[in-house]
C-alpha cells in the first residue's frame, strides 16, 4: 500500500511539473524568457536609479554631459568655418575653360596627361 501511494505522489509530481510555471523553468526556452526577464529588470532598476533624471543621479553628471555637449558644437561649427573658408571660390588656373573644349575638333590629338578629358 504505501508502494502505491509513492508511484502516485511521484507520478503526481511529474505531472505538475510539466504544467504551468513549473514546466516553463524546466524547458530551455523558458530558462532563456526567465533569464531576459530578470536581467532586463535589473538593467530597468539600474536605469531608474541613475539613468536620465534617475532619482539617485548626480546632477554633476548632466553639468558635464552638457558642456561636452556644447564642446561637440563649437568645434563642429569650428570646422565647417575653416570648411569654407579652405574652399576656392575660383576656378583652378590649371583647369582649361570649357569653351576651348568644344573649339577643339573631332580629329585633334588625345589631350596629354595634364589636360582634363
Amino acid at each position: 500500500m504505501f508502494d502505491v501511494t509513492m508511484a502516485h505522489a511521484a507520478a503526481a509530481a511529474t505531472v505538475a511539473t510539466d504544467a504551468g510555471v513549473g514546466g516553463l523553468i524546466l524547458e530551455k526556452a523558458g530558462q532563456y524568457v526567465l533569464i531576459i526577464a530578470f536581467f532586463g529588470s535589473i538593467i530597468w532598476f539600474l536605469r531608474f536609479l541613475y539613468g536620465p533624471k534617475g532619482i539617485l543621479r548626480d546632477p554633476a553628471w548632466d553639468r558635464w554631459n552638457d558642456q561636452a555637449r556644447r564642446e561637440a558644437e563649437v568645434s563642429a561649427q569650428d570646422a565647417d568655418a575653416q570648411a569654407q573658408a579652405a574652399a576656392p571660390h575660383k576656378a583652378s588656373p590649371t583647369v582649361p575653360p570649357v569653351g576651348s573644349r568644344s573649339a577643339r575638333s573631332a580629329g585633334a590629338a588625345a589631350p596629354s596627361d595634364g589636360e582634363r578629358r
